[in-house]
């Protein structure tokens, strides 16, 4: 389901001297199956832009479409709700059952769902995310790792089978292994199930190699909307907001100094540098 974004505003403490608006007329429009990378300063408004769009904060202006149903509008909110996952941040704070197979499968519960039905959900869950299901289900939430128990809160998120999923900092606080672990899984599901991702986030190295496309917000505005491939093209504007260079980044302008004519577009993940270097080599040998 495509989701359109019209000329939307959303306050806070409306009508009180505390007044501030944190979304700004934003319009935009995310086709179904796209990998979008949500970025900005602190307090830019991405994470309640996503609200928004997951149905969870209402809009006060505008309007938010996601396929034939209206965010704004209760009877379709309801509906939306069973196609749209959403993962808070630190969503491990959030695990209140005795196990990871009853905490990944209470929502199937609750609805009244058949225990084997539900298991082998569970299963598929926990297989999509890298979790053997014999060797966790039973364990508590308390006997695991963070990473583990972050991926057990997206497995949580999963066994409904969104068609969206909205993803705020999933990797926030993990080490850099197991953000690694947790984004690759995250990218084979959206490639494996070709469902909208809607991925906030202020690591702009993730950004660069998971996402489409990359949305930047800035007092509750949308700043910048561009392909990956555009970075350095935009460079200049993402500066004065407060964006750093990754270290590829630098590591590329660097080359580029070097080099007798400009680097390819092309040339803004690890991968594709790695596989640039080694063909200048060939070409030197």
């Amino acid at each position: 389901m495509d989701i359109v974004v019209e000329n939307v505003n959303c306050m806070l403490a409306a009508r009180t001297p505390f007044y501030q608006k944190v979304i700004d007329r934003i319009s935009l429009h995310i086709p179904a199956g796209q990998f979008v990378a949500m970025m900005g300063p602190t307090g830019s408004g991405k994470t309640t832009l996503g609200q928004m769009i997951g149905g969870l904060i209402p809009s006060h202006s505008g309007v938010i479409r996601i396929g034939p149903y209206r965010v704004n509008k209760k009877t379709d909110r309801r509906r939306l709700w069973k196609a749209i996952g959403f993962l808070f941040q630190f969503p491990e704070h959030q695990v209140l059952e005795d196990t990871v197979f009853t905490h990944i499968g209470a929502g199937l519960h609750r609805l009244g769902m058949r225990r084997e039905w539900v298991s082998e959900q569970v299963k598929q869950a926990m297989e999509a995310v890298g979790l053997c299901y014999s060797q966790f289900k039973d364990l508590s939430p308390f006997q695991i790792s963070g990473g583990e128990l972050r991926r057990i809160a997206l497995a949580g998120v999963l066994v409904a089978e969104p068609e969206i999923l909205i993803l705020d900092e999933p990797t926030a606080g993990l080490d850099s292994r197991e953000r690694s672990r947790m984004l690759s899984y995250i990218k084979r599901i959206h490639d494996e199930n070709k469902m909208t991702v809607i991925y906030i986030t202020h690591r702009l190295e993730e950004a660069l190699e998971y996402a489409d496309r990359i949305l930047v917000l800035d007092h509750g505005r949308l700043y910048a909307d561009f392909h990956p491939c555009k970075i350095r093209d935009h460079w200049p504007r993402l500066e004065r907001i407060g964006f750093v260079k990754t270290p590829l980044l630098r590591f590329i302008d660097a080359l580029e100094k070097r080099a007798a004519e400009p680097l390819p577009e092309s040339l803004y993940k690890e991968e594709q540098l790695m596989s640039f270097i080694a063909n200048l080599s060939r070409e030197d040998l």
